[in-house]
C-alpha cells in the first residue's frame, strides 16, 4: 500500500510549500484512486483505518490547496476586471477626444 504512503507525504509536503502538488494530473489521481481502492480491498481491518487515517490528512490537504486557489482565482479574476474597467475607460475617453478633433476640424 505504499501508494497511500506516497500520497501522505506528498500533501505533508504540500502543505508546507503551496507550490508542491498533491498530484500532478487527472490521470495520476484516478490511477491513485484506483491503486488505493484496489489495496484497500486487500488489507486486515486495522490496516485499513490506518490507511483511511493517511487518506483523510490527504483530503485535508487538498481541501485547503482548493481553498488556497480559490483565492487565488478570485484575486485573479479582480485583477483582470479591473484591467478590462480600465481598458474599456481608455478607449471611451480615445473615443471622446477623437470627437471633439472631429468636431473642431469641421467648424474649422
Amino acid at each position: 500500500m505504499g501508494a497511500i504512503e506516497r500520497l501522505h507525504v506528498r500533501a505533508q509536503k504540500s502543505r508546507r510549500d503551496r507550490e508542491t502538488p498533491v498530484v500532478s494530473s487527472v490521470e495520476e489521481a484516478r490511477a491513485l484512486a484506483r491503486s488505493i481502492a484496489d489495496g484497500l480491498s486487500a488489507l486486515s481491518d486495522d490496516q485499513r483505518l490506518l490507511m483511511l487515517s493517511n487518506l483523510h490528512d490527504v483530503q485535508a490537504a487538498l481541501e485547503t490547496r482548493v481553498t488556497a486557489l480559490e483565492t487565488d482565482m478570485s484575486e485573479t479574476r479582480e485583477r483582470i476586471q479591473a484591467v478590462t474597467r480600465g481598458l474599456s475607460a481608455t478607449a471611451g475617453y480615445r473615443g471622446s477626444v477623437q470627437a471633439l478633433r472631429d468636431h473642431r476640424r469641421r467648424k474649422d
